[in-house]
């Protein structure tokens, strides 16, 4: 076993690491420059932890796979199992998708909870201590920058030093300090590509009755660009409550005053929302958050980097979580450090690690970065035939309100169980244009469509399933 491992940040991404690192090191410390709670509670680091989040099958299954025992503590805390396709309601691009039970195995619940959940079970390790209210300053390293040997951090006015580390993890999110570092040791900087979206959004709490919904689990009524630009999410959470996140792109936001709440849910493209929380008792006042841009960092391309460091979770790639990927990606790159971990030598890790995980980021780069250049006014860096994937995904879409195979293809992309290619199967294209067809010529004489589901529609489509 080896020596001694430094994780910076007790994040998702950092507990994850930790886990990970406490089979393979004699010694795992975590370092937060918060007050980390004991229990299940919101932490100051985490303004996100307020609102909405989302565990996609494939970061639910990487969970359990690192934390044997998950799911059991979970579900015994509250959480809500249920089927990703069959239990939620996903309207998108105008169409609710065909929903089914597909045997996609998900759990909604809070963020505090999974977070709370997965600390104590990391604090349960013997060889792994987590260190609040301390803050890294910078690194340490060998003569010549080769190799990194620790840290520098403050602990309120005392500063101090960890040194002869084994390994540094950098787990600190999206405000990763790594390039200035990294700068500092004589190495270039990743580089970085920002695409600007301007989102922000508003969450209410609110008591879960059993008709809610006509029992579902969850309604994700999304907009249809470019003309609409406003999202809605409520899902079912522990402690019987909808936790309700209402939003939209390019400033168009909700307001906090529960008036101005209950008429942005209104204005959504359906009412599944509205007609929940409009006779809901609330129970709490709105919060805002607000996410500027999806932002990735290219380690991967980097020529020259440290021996004994890596830079994983946010710090590389934040996404829109609107889609929410972000604790799901984290959670397959922690499987993919601990191969990485176990398959080579030491001073290859970073290189090995950023060439694999670019496979773990690129779908969700493109889902979540591809996805918002379909809002004019979306600006970043636009990878070629953006617009044309945009297109097809529109007739994905369409067709998946209605075609099974279509729909559990696009739901094995967004949630991360397969490439992006696989909705470019022949198979799949072949009954997308099919479908498309179908529709066009339905529509031209006169034929109905899915936009007009209605809440009633969903609860009868229940009761024939069951």
């Amino acid at each position: 076993m080896r020596g001694h491992a430094v994780v910076i940040g007790a994040s998702m991404a950092g507990l994850i690491a930790a886990r990970t690192l406490s089979e393979r090191f004699a010694r795992v410390t975590v370092l937060d420059r918060d007050a980390v709670p004991g229990d299940i509670a919101n932490r100051r680091g985490v303004p996100q932890g307020w609102h909405g989040h989302g565990l996609l099958a494939s970061g639910f299954g990487a969970l359990q796979q690192l934390f044997p025992g998950l799911e059991e503590a979970l579900v015994d805390a509250g959480a809500v199992p249920g089927d990703v396709i069959g239990d939620v309601r996903w309207f998108q691009h105008g169409y609710y998708k065909a929903k089914f039970q597909a045997g996609f195995r998900g759990i909604l619940l809070s963020r505090p909870l999974l977070e709370g959940t997965l600390r104590q079970m990391v604090r349960r390790l013997p060889n792994v201590m987590i260190a609040d209210q301390t803050h890294v300053t910078g690194l340490l390293a060998d003569v010549g920058g080769r190799r990194v040997t620790g840290v520098r951090i403050r602990s309120g006015a005392i500063e101090s030093r960890i040194d002869g580390a084994s390994l540094v993890v950098d787990a600190s999110g999206r405000a990763s300090r790594s390039s200035a570092w990294l700068a500092q040791l004589g190495y270039s900087a990743p580089v970085e590509a920002a695409v600007d979206v301007g989102l922000g959004y508003m969450t209410r709490l609110f008591r879960r009755r059993p008709h809610d919904l006509a029992g579902d689990m969850g309604a994700i009524i999304a907009p249809n660009p470019p003309h609409q630009r406003r999202v809605g999410f409520m899902l079912a959470q522990e402690g019987d409550r909808w936790i309700v996140t209402l939003g939209g792109w390019l400033g168009d936001h909700a307001p906090s005053d529960p008036h101005g709440f209950e008429d942005f849910a209104r204005s959504l493209a359906r009412p599944d929302i509205y007609e929940v929380i409009r006779t809901a008792e609330p129970l709490s006042d709105a919060v805002a958050y607000a996410f500027p841009s999806n932002l990735r960092r290219y380690y991967e391309r980097l020529t020259r980097f440290p021996e004994q460091y890596l830079v994983i979770g946010d710090a590389v790639c934040s996404f829109n979580p609107f889609y929410g990927q972000g604790m799901s990606v984290a959670a397959l790159e922690g499987v993919l450090f601990a191969k990485c971990l176990d398959s080579g030598p030491p001073e290859t890790l970073s290189s090995r690690f950023y060439r694999e995980a670019r496979g773990i980021v690129d779908t969700p780069w493109m889902i979540a970065a591809g996805s918002d250049f379909a809002f004019p006014g979306v600006t970043g860096p636009k990878p070629a035939g953006t617009d044309l994937v945009n297109w097809y995904l529109r007739r994905v879409h369409r067709v998946a309100s209605t075609d099974r195979e279509v729909c559990r293809s696009f739901f094995d992309v967004a949630n991360l169980l397969k490439p992006a290619t696989a909705l470019f199967a022949p198979r799949i294209v072949g009954r997308v244009i099919k479908g498309s067809l179908s529709r066009s010529q339905t529509k031209a004489a006169g034929g109905g469509s899915r936009r007009g589901v209605s809440t009633s529609g969903l609860r009868r489509s229940r009761e024939a399933r069951s």
